[in-house]
């Protein structure tokens, strides 16, 4: 079947710049942006650009929860230049975890699931007329094989740090990435990667995402892999690589995952010299409710280790959650000041933020008490911890006053599955 020309616009923001290279690569190995005039919109201006031409199109958008109301600003604006020809998408982790709430604020379609699974089946289904009218939830599984996910597309030149583990074992309350099951990248993948990095003249400096970096390859929670992550590092060391970064943002490492061999495997071989630690609290009790699955004892036990092998620990730490009192930010503050004062540790500073399809999605964050404030801008000032922390408080009561009012408003929708679903085999890295 013959297809009259269509644009396709891919709304770049700074939250998603890691996102779109992966779904544009799936674009293209899918043959559908030869259809397609394929439009990058990195502002308003290109946006009203896009939105004025007189064909057909689709507009995706990719957010996370705490984006939610900026996108609802942004599309109201897009609605108002009423071109009917123009279907709106919503992907990312917001929409995976509450579609709903995508189609409330206006969208025409909410794209739950992995795009790698599923994105080329929704195009071709909004080709041949076979989506609805209503607004609609379009579903599709889960990434089976992480292998599908491939970060590079010919229409953007940057090269995102390599995913190599999706999901987590772990069931932490607050945390998008605990309703993923874990895969990890094959070697076989990392080698495709690294490919093109090298043609891109990317490939000196390689770091990695994953929310569990100990656990890249594990088969279950607490079963590093040790074998796997030295051959990881060893893969580009062996080449031209010169600057390897792991267990540092966008990587963590969990407290209970470390151990002194591991921890020698980044000390010998990376670059880095900072580790990123998911602490999140200094309260036992809190650590329990939360489901956080370590201790306070292994934080510090993190912290020391860190030291010995002269890597600096920079620690995440969360205030104002749901169930948190003040004898939780009391501990909080003395275990911050002891990582501190006895490992060197430096602590980032973060706020409850309620993320969709989390057990805490719906619940309110706590208020900090003043002593707790005043004690968080002394550690600021004295360096120890950073003051992100107030940011993240504006975000959180934005959002959380945003879903309500979402909340009252009624809306008839459909949910649909792509038609004659059928995965597509693991894509090679194209050559871009």
């Amino acid at each position: 079947m013959k297809y009259k020309q269509y644009a396709l616009g891919i709304r770049l923001q700074a939250f998603n710049r890691l996102t779109f290279p992966v779904i544009l690569h799936e674009l293209e190995t899918s043959g559908l942006t030869s259809i397609f005039n394929t439009i990058l919109i990195r502002n308003r201006e290109e946006l009203q650009r896009f939105i004025l031409q007189p064909i057909p199109g689709l507009l995706f958008y990719s957010f996370m929860s705490p984006h939610l109301p900026e996108v609802d600003e942004e599309l109201n604006w897009v609605r108002l230049q009423k071109n009917l020809m123009l279907k709106t998408v919503a992907g990312g982790p917001h929409t995976s975890g509450d579609p709903v709430s995508s189609l409330k604020i206006g969208f025409d379609f909410a794209f739950s699931g992995a795009a790698e699974m599923g994105l080329h089946a929704f195009i071709w289904d909004f080709l041949d007329g076979r989506l609805p009218d209503l607004p609609a939830i379009y579903t599709v599984p889960g990434i089976d094989r992480l292998d599908r996910s491939i970060p590079f597309s010919s229409l953007m030149k940057t090269s995102p740090p390599l995913e190599i583990t999706r999901g987590c074992y772990w069931n932490c309350r607050f945390c998008q990435t605990s309703c993923r099951k874990t895969v990890h990248r094959s070697m076989d993948s990392v080698a495709g990667y690294y490919t093109e990095l090298r043609r891109r003249g990317h490939h000196r400096r390689v770091s990695f995402i994953c929310p569990s970096a100990f656990e890249y390859g594990a088969s279950a929670a607490r079963r590093s892999n040790h074998e796997a992550i030295e051959k990881l590092l060893d893969y580009f060391l062996s080449r031209e690589t010169v600057h390897l970064e792991f267990g540092i943002f966008p990587s963590e490492i969990r407290p209970n995952t470390f151990n002194e061999p591991l921890l020698d495997l980044i000390a010998g071989k990376c670059s880095n010299k900072k580790i990123t630690i998911g602490a999140q609290s200094g309260s036992q009790r809190l650590l329990k409710i939360i489901r956080r699955g370590h201790t306070t004892e292994d934080i510090e036990n993190a912290c020391e280790l860190c030291l010995r092998k002269n890597l600096q620990a920079q620690v995440d730490f969360i205030f104002g959650f749901p169930d948190e009192t003040s004898y939780d930010r009391h501990e909080s503050l003395k275990f911050i000041s002891k990582l501190n004062r006895q490992y060197r540790a430096r602590i980032h500073l973060h706020y409850f933020i309620p993320l969709s399809g989390t057990d805490l999605a719906d619940s309110y964050p706590g208020r900090l008490d003043y002593r707790t404030i005043d004690t968080l801008d002394k550690f600021q000032r004295g360096g120890i911890c950073t003051g992100w922390w107030r940011e993240g408080r504006k975000i959180s009561e934005s959002l959380v006053t945003f879903r309500d009012e979402l909340k009252q408003i009624s809306l008839e929708y459909m949910v649909v599955q792509p038609h004659n679903f059928c995965s597509r085999e693991v894509p090679a890295i194209a050559k871009l």
